[in-house]
Formats: C-alpha cells, structure tokens, sequence
C-alpha cells in the first residue's frame, strides 16, 4: 500500500510569479499551485474571501415561493413548527431558523426526530401529532424525498415548505416550495451549500440582504456547514470564513459555554485561535454526539439557551455525552479490528455484531476505512435485521456497489462515499462475498486503496515556525481545500516516545538536508504497532502547524503516514521476513545471507541493551529477561 504516495504537480516558473507577487513563501505558493491557483490574481481572489460569491438568494428555485408563504406566516403571526435533521447540520439549521421567526413573532416550536425511535427524515407519525398545533412545516436539512409524508400533511391541512441539500429525485413533494439548489431546473450558481447554507440563503432572502444574517448567525452556519464536510470553496469558503472570525468572540451562550467546557479560552478569558479544525474536532463532535447516542434536542437546547447556567449545564452534559460516544465508538471499533484479522485479504470489509450502537457505526466505518485505506460496512443486528452503515474511498462508488446488490438488501440508499443501508441476518455472507467480488470485477483484480496525494515535497528548511503560520492564510479547511500535506523524505528517527498509554506516538527526527531536530506527532499510531525503530530512515507524510505549549510557539509536524525510505526498505523487508521465520520455526534455508545480522550488528546491539538495560555486572540471562 506504499506505491500509492504521490505529489501533486505544480509549474515552478508560476510558483516564482506568486512569490515576486504576493510576498507568500515558496512552499506556500507550491501548494496554491498545485490546488489551481497558480497566478498571482487567482492566488489574491482565494485569500481574500471575496464577498462577490455571496450569491442572490432569489436565484434558487422556489425562494420566491418560500418567502411568500414564510412572510404571510409571518404577518398573520400561524404556527410554525422547523422540522430538522439529527446531525449538526439539522442541529444548526433548526437553531437558526427558529431563533429568526421567533425574533419575528412567529409562535415557533421545532421537532427532530430521535435515530432509533423515529429513523431519518418526516414521517406521518410525527405530522400527525402537530396537526392541531401547526399551521406550517419548514423542513432543515431534509424532506425532499418525503413526497408521501407531504401529501398526508396537505391532507390534514398543513402547509410545507421544503429546504434540504441532499440528492433529489424524479418526483419532488407537491409542497409551497421546494427549495434545494441540486433541484435540476434550480440555475444556483453554487450547488454544494450544506442544509444550513440553503437556510442562510432563505433567511437573507426574508431579511432582505445577508449581512445582518452572516453577523447574527454566521458562527452557527459555520458550524454546520464543517461538520456536514461540505466542500469549503466558493460561497461555503466566504460563509466559514465569516463564521470562524464571529466564533471567536460569539456572543451566543450556548457555544460559549461548549468552548469553555472543551477549554477553548485561555486563562485571560479570551477564546483561543479557532480554526476550522477545532470545529470540526471539538466543537461538532460534542453537538453531533446528542443526536447519535441521546436526543438532539439537548443541542438544540443548548444553543438556544438563554441564561449562562442552563447553558453551562447542558455543554456539561454534552461533553459526557460526547465521552460516552467515544467509549462506545472505541469499543466497536476495536471489536471491528478483531474482525478484520480475519479477513485481510477482502477488498471490502464487511463487518457486524449483535448490540453494535446504530448511531457510532458510521463513524467507526470511517475510521475503519482511513486505517486500512478500503471501502468498509458495519452492520448492527438486532434479531434478525442489521441496519449498516458503509464508507467508501475515492474511485469505489459505495452506491454503485450496493445496487450492484440490491436483490438482496432490504434497503439501502447514499451516495459515492457514504451509504445506509439494511440487510437480513441470514444474507450477509452473501452480501460480503457478492460486494467484494464486484470490488475485485470492477477493478479489474486490482487492491482498492486510497490514494495519498501530498501537496509538495520538503527539506528542512521549509519546516520552520514562519511557514507553520503562513499557512493558516489557507484557512478555512475542508473538503476541497484540505490541510496542506506535505512529504519529507530520508528523516531519521532520533527518538520515540508513547503518548496518552501508548494511543499515540512523539517522535524526534532528524533530515539529512540539517541537523537540527524536528518535534512530531502520530496521533492514532499505537505504540504498540509502531513498526519503526530509532535510527531507521523514513519517508513521512504531515500536515505543518504552528504549536504554543507553556508559552513557546514552534513548528510542528502531525505524522498522517510513514514508510521506510526507498534506500533500506529492502534491508527492512528481509530483516522482518527473518525475524518471522525465526520466531515461528520456518525454514531459513532460503533466506539470502544479507537478512542475517553481521557481527558488528550484534555487538551494537548488545552495547545498547547494556546502556538501556543493566550495567556491566548484569548477567546476561538477566539482562535478556528484562527485554521480555
């Protein structure tokens, strides 16, 4: 899985324009580059967040309907009820939403459905217990397939209108508008808005301009529209961008408090830097993790708080939430690793168990999948259904291959990278071997793995505390506009060290271009399984940031991927193979003579069991025992 390391391609003469013209360092200007911004101008526009790509909102189809049947609520003050999603994207959306029309004078309530009690999107169960109470639905962040649940409110005499983001089909609901820019007659110059985006767009539309609604709400648009991994480029990048700075000193209580709970102010009461990863690392994990293990209500709650201390307790109960999450996601993550021992050699790791919480499967099927650079599917039973969730990697449609076997699905529905989907007990061997033989059709028997694509390619002297900070100019990231990713190759391990009990793994390096020694970290790596030892030569791929610890900034380097570098992998590969034969008893007959240790090999290493070890009087049996 080595072979798939590549860099991106970049012109050197355009990377010296955008140095003479900007002032940016070149390393900078290697990755504006190689991302398609190679002239000076192209370089200006994406640095500035340019306010030109905050598009008319009344270029959406049906905007003009909407606010129409919005505005006539408004002005005969009818019951409206926001119905939401249970992710952030929902979270945030119905937070924004209810908090304007309220502020209208609008008699609002909002309702999310639970994960398990209620499944995702409308349903008539629901619609039906606000027939009395409501005299208008505006669905977040969903409803646009629901064309059954919308008929039955027409029905009952409930209006609907529609926002959603996700994928439509053919048939879309006879609602007052339906609004969604991926509608095929909808002319939306920018189509990748998250579901809080497209309620951004209605409200600038009610409100008459976006400003005010970019000051009052951006923190929360932001939010949403990170943790939904839209892409953040164009009108996303403009909206994040807005958010993040209004983030970092929110006047909303709930987020406050949340900040405050993840220690996100510094002693001096002022919010740390915010970027675009504590928001999605920190801050979405804690309001996605009421929706997934609980009841999103909390968060909604949450950000809606009034009083600082309803507000304190409820980021309080968030983050226990969110600790119960990760427990919870750690154990059936490991439970998937025993697994997938077992099965290795798949292309496509189906996995299940009895008990499997439905709401952390999708979440560890990502993990699954960035570990072991394969598609993977984690199934849930309960009695005789498993209701799965499945991650896919670039170049796999995960869609593709779950209607290549849809005969024996009972349902299933997603997209290229991500998909749902339920399945009967007695077909999953069936569905693993058909999926993973049409893994290994369409690929042509190639291995499915995912590509690692760096930006550039550095020495040592581009790993400095300058260059760190230069790149958070690129900020905010996401997807399409990733943390840049860069390949150092020939560093030497100088030193390992575990973290956290041996999760993780700090490393010192040093690079043949320097002498000087490079702090890293490789967050995931167990200490455990770290195959590399100190002085071994390796190629690492990192991500570059500027790091404060007890008041001293430096560059740091956050280890994503490491190989042996291509001068001793050869030698690392026989030593392993010999070390395998030795210890299970294998026939060494065949080994070339260079995979034996030399004398001198011998001799350091025992000068360095003494040094570690014990002292010259240590008898060798024991100094031997304490190695294990």
């Amino acid at each position: 899985m080595e072979n798939n390391w590549t860099v991106r391609e970049y012109n050197e003469c355009d990377v010296t324009n955008i140095v003479e013209a900007t002032g940016l360092l070149p390393l900078t200007a290697r990755v504006l580059c190689g991302r398609g911004y190679n002239t000076p101008e192209k370089v200006r526009n994406f640095l500035s967040f340019n306010a030109s790509c905050d598009y008319d909102p009344f270029l959406m189809k049906d905007m003009d309907k909407a606010v129409e049947r919005i505005n006539k609520a408004i002005e005969n003050k009818e019951r409206v009820c926001i119905y939401g999603d249970y992710d952030v994207d929902g979270v945030t959306s119905t937070t924004v939403l209810y908090t304007y029309l309220s502020e209208r004078g609008v008699p609002c309530t909002y309702f999310i459905p639970g994960r398990l009690e209620d499944g995702y999107g409308l349903n008539k169960r629901a619609i039906e217990s606000l027939k009395e109470t409501v005299d208008l639905i505006i669905t977040v962040d969903t409803g646009i397939t629901a064309v059954e649940e919308t008929d039955f409110a027409n029905s009952i005499g409930i209006d609907m209108v529609i926002t959603d983001h996700h994928s439509c089909r053919e048939i879309l609901p006879s609602a007052c508008a339906v609004v969604n820019p991926h509608r095929e007659d909808c002319t939306y110059p920018f189509k990748q808005l998250a579901g809080v985006g497209v309620v951004y767009k209605l409200l600038s539309a009610l409100d008459g301009g976006a400003e005010g609604i970019l000051k009052r709400f951006g923190d929360i648009i932001a939010i949403g529209t990170i943790a939904d991994v839209m892409p953040i480029i164009d009108e996303n990048r403009y909206i994040t961008s807005n958010g993040i700075a209004n983030l970092q000193k929110t006047s909303n209580l709930g987020l406050r408090a949340l900040m405050e709970c993840c220690g996100m102010f510094g002693k001096d009461g002022d919010a740390k830097k915010i970027n675009s990863a504590g928001v999605g690392f920190v801050l979405a994990p804690r309001i996605n993790a009421a929706g997934r293990i609980r009841n999103a209500k909390s968060a909604v709650e949450l950000l809606l708080s009034k009083d600082y201390a309803t507000a304190v307790r409820l980021a309080e109960e968030l983050c226990d939430i969110n600790k119960e999450r990760q427990a919870t996601e750690l154990d059936i993550y490991e439970q998937a690793i025993k697994q997938i021992d077992g099965i290795k050699d798949n292309g496509v790791y189906v996995l299940g168990s009895d008990g499997w919480h439905q709401g952390v499967i999708g979440v560890v099927a990502s993990r699954v999948t960035e570990r072991y650079s394969r598609p993977s599917i984690l199934f849930s039973f309960d009695g005789d259904v498993g209701k799965g969730s499945g991650r896919s990697i670039k170049g796999f449609s995960m869609l593709d291959a779950l209607s290549a076997c849809s005969d024996i699905l009972t349902e299933y529905g997603g997209h290229e990278l991500a998909a749902g989907l339920t399945i009967r007990r007695d077909m999953l061997e069936e569905f693993s071997e058909r999926i993973n033989r049409y893994a290994s059709e369409k690929l042509c028997g190639e291995e499915v793995i995912q590509p690692i694509e760096a930006d550039a390619t550095v020495t040592a002297a581009d790993i400095n505390l300058r260059q760190a900070e230069e790149l958070y100019a690129l900020e905010p990231f996401g997807l399409q506009n990733s943390v840049p990713l860069f390949l150092l190759r020939g560093a030497v391990i100088v030193d390992v060290h575990p973290l956290s009990g041996g999760k993780h793994i700090k490393l010192r390096i040093r690079h043949s271009s320097s002498d000087k020694i490079f702090n890293a970290v490789y967050f995931g790596m167990r200490y455990s399984e770290f195959q590399f030892r100190v002085g071994d030569s390796c190629d690492i791929m990192f991500t570059l940031e500027a790091n404060e610890y007890r008041g001293v900034c430096e560059a740091k380097m956050f280890v994503k991927k490491m190989r042996y570098s291509a001068d001793i992998k050869g030698e690392a590969e026989l030593q392993a193979v010999y070390y395998n034969a030795a210890t299970t008893h294998g026939n060494r007959d065949d080994l070339p003579l260079s995979a034996v240790p030399n004398l001198l090999q011998f001799r350091t290493l025992f000068r360095v069991l003494k040094r570690e070890l014990g002292d010259e009087k240590t008898p060798l049996s024991q100094l031997f025992a304490k190695t294990g």
